[in-house]
């Protein structure tokens, strides 16, 4: 199934055969990553990372489902919503595990039973009114997205087709503003996503809350504190995983923080300069498997 503005378009950088991206990933992993990999986790973003417009390739689910095999924690970290995950374990052939949700205000685990295939076990919403007046006079006329754990998302006008992994219900904006959320999105498809940014950025957005601009005039708006690596670094202290255990690999702005607290991170190919800045490493891109060469990597080492 096509994805195409969740998932990023191709990176362009040129082909590096597979065994080569697993053997320079391999070099680059922590002297002390721990052998045992019950007491590794491995995090890893979803679009641009996992998923390619198709899907998942052959290569990622099996290295995927042979990481969990030896014994890995394996989570995908995502901005992605609870229900958004549930068709990401499909391109995986999975549907057992561990997920960190709406950019980490959101933990879930995954296992089929009782009638359902998924219990939220932690979940941080925040008051989005003052958020939604900080978009609305910096970037006017914006489209905002409250997310509902279990209905989808609140929408104050229907975004562009194919942009929302979650079904949309139409509600005015006092709606919005009234309904606590683990997430709130503001989307401008008419407005170049650099001028985008810097608007977002001259906000007073960050006074009160965390937020990362995607790849389009796209933002993701979450509770203050929280993000991928303090979603990652709940899970990982309920595990009992050290921190010398701790891999992740992203693209994203709303990676930053959990490439940044993990003991290795590993930025993707197609990632900005801005991304790479805070990864330990950096793997192939999306579209060659740079995700599946790392989880490679740490089976092989």
């Amino acid at each position: 199934m096509s994805q195409p503005l969740l998932t990023p378009p191709p990176s362009g950088l040129p082909f590096v055969p597979f065994p080569e991206m697993v053997e320079v990933a391999r070099h680059e992993l922590p002297d002390d990553l721990p052998r045992d990999l019950s007491r590794v986790l491995v995090a890893l973003d979803v679009d641009g990372t996992l998923l390619r417009p198709d899907g998942a390739s052959p290569r990622v689910r099996e290295a995927y489902h042979d990481l969990v095999d030896a014994g890995a924690t394996v989570v995908i970290a995502t901005g992605r919503g609870v229900n958004a995950v549930r068709p990401v374990l499909g391109y995986l052939h999975e549907d057992r595990g561990w997920s960190v949700c709406s950019n980490g205000a959101v933990l879930a685990r995954w296992e089929p039973r009782g009638g359902t295939d998924v219990e939220v076990l932690v979940e941080h919403r925040f008051d989005p009114s003052a958020a939604i007046r900080s978009l609305e006079s910096s970037v006017p006329g914006i489209l905002l997205g409250v997310e509902v754990t279990d209905r989808g998302y609140l929408v104050s006008q229907p975004f562009p087709v194919g942009e929302l992994a979650e079904a949309g219900i139409v509600s005015p904006v006092r709606d919005l503003s009234a309904t606590p959320t683990p997430k709130l999105i503001g989307r401008a498809p008419w407005m170049d996503r650099d001028e985008f940014a810097e608007r977002v950025e001259g906000s007073d957005l960050g006074v009160r809350h965390e937020y990362a601009v995607g790849w389009t005039s796209w933002v993701d708006v979450g509770p203050e504190g929280t993000t991928k690596a303090t979603g990652l670094a709940e899970l990982a202290a309920e595990l009992g995983i050290p921190r010398e255990g701790t891999v992740s690999v992203g693209d994203g702005t709303n990676d930053i923080a959990m490439l940044r607290w993990a003991h290795h991170g590993v930025a993707m190919g197609g990632a900005t300069e801005e991304v790479r800045a805070h990864a330990d490493a950096v793997t192939g891109p999306v579209e060659h498997d740079g995700a599946a060469a790392l989880m490679r990597a740490i089976l092989e080492r």
